[in-house]
């Protein structure tokens, strides 16, 4: 049994795949409340999520304060 290969044929990905491959998991503490949760950024833009929120490049925590999260990559 023999295998063709075509040649030029982009890669197959899943949604999952392009989703998985975008996505950086990122913890984020609050100055205020110390929350400290994990948060997923997808092309630097904050997924949507009930207690955070992104403005700009900073995020926040649904607290009330007006300082910005400190966010810590996870490896």
């Amino acid at each position: 049994m023999s295998t063709m290969v075509i040649e030029n044929q982009m890669p197959s990905y899943t949604m999952a795949d392009r989703f998985e491959s975008k996505t950086d998991e990122v913890m984020a503490l609050c100055p205020a409340c110390k929350a400290f949760e994990t948060v997923y950024l997808n092309d630097d833009k904050l997924i949507q999520n009930r207690k955070f929120t992104q403005f700009g490049s900073h995020i926040y925590h649904g607290c009330g304060t007006n300082e910005p999260c400190r966010l810590y990559m996870t490896t």
